[in-house]
């Protein structure tokens, strides 16, 4: 048996025991009730949630159970947000694909999709880092979302989200999902946030014309370090941790004050959020600009 066999034997040995433990470990909306609950009192005007429905175990209800715990919580006078991110950038052709706002999935996970195509919920036009809201201000938020010449920098929802009263909730997702970490990059400028030349995306409007939009893409060849910012983060008094079944929640009361203290620290230190082994790639790009 080669190398190669034993290790894709094992592989499949993970999978079936990551996905009969998932079975065993049973939630309900109580229970995410409860662990919401822990967090402490809702006191933001909007709560935006990062998601993983499968890190927590088996959910009773799937989707709507995490939604409806979610609202129960934060009540009717506060705006709920989920990014909708379908990346829908140009193909090997040069040419990107046609972003619908009404039809197009996001690739961020169950929980979004199932929100998105919920009545009252309003998603941005972005083509590759639409968020869907519901709540006061949900219109507002997401309008001309797509004529932002960022995904998340200036004058994007994102933005408005991360310098607003507002909270961030990472519902079995861990930092390495946290959308304001590259608003922060943005607001720091640092110069490794963006590939050198604008892309051309597409996206189609209510009124069904498809428009070009011009657009600087983020460059995910430099490596970041979201993940290894959380304790750091519990030991700043910026982040509560708790257990929610097989994973956890990570509760953000105050995404200004975050916002503001790690934009404080790239501007210290520009590769604070960069991963060491891409710092050498990083720093030449800073040094370059």
């Amino acid at each position: 048996m080669t190398l190669m066999s034993t290790s894709r034997i094992t592989e499949g040995v993970v999978r079936r025991f990551k996905r009969a433990r998932r079975k065993l470990v049973r939630l309900n909306e109580a229970k995410i009730r409860e662990a919401l609950e822990s967090c402490g009192a809702f006191k933001a005007d909007l709560l935006l949630v990062h998601s993983s429905l499968s890190a927590c175990g088996s959910i009773d209800g799937g989707p709507a159970t995490v939604i409806n715990a979610l609202r129960s919580w934060i009540t009717d006078r506060a705006a709920l947000a989920l990014p909708t991110h379908t990346w829908s950038y140009p193909d090997k052709t040069g040419v990107a694909p046609v972003y619908d706002f009404r039809a197009t999935p996001s690739v961020v996970g169950t929980i979004t999709n199932y929100y998105w195509h919920q009545p009252g919920v309003v998603r941005s036009q972005h083509p590759s880092h639409s968020l869907a809201i519901s709540g006061p201000g949900a219109e507002d938020l997401c309008r001309d979302h797509e004529l932002r010449e960022t995904p998340c920098g200036a004058d994007t929802p994102y933005l408005r989200i991360a310098e607003g009263n507002s909270s961030v909730l990472m519902f079995g997702a861990t930092m390495d999902s946290y959308t304001l970490y590259h608003t922060a990059e943005d607001a720091a400028d640092v110069a490794y946030l963006y590939q050198p030349e604008q892309v051309t995306l597409r996206t189609i409007g209510a009124d069904d014309v498809v428009r070009s939009v011009q657009m600087w893409k983020q460059d995910m060849s430099i490596a970041r370090r979201f993940e290894a910012t959380t304790d750091w983060l519990v030991e700043q008094g910026l982040l509560i941790r708790r257990k929610l079944g097989l994973s956890e929640l990570l509760f953000i009361p105050d995404a200004r004050a975050l916002h503001e203290r790690v934009v404080a620290q790239m501007r210290r230190d520009p590769l604070f959020l960069v991963d060491e082994k891409s710092h050498a790639e990083a720093a030449s790009r800073m040094n370059t600009n």
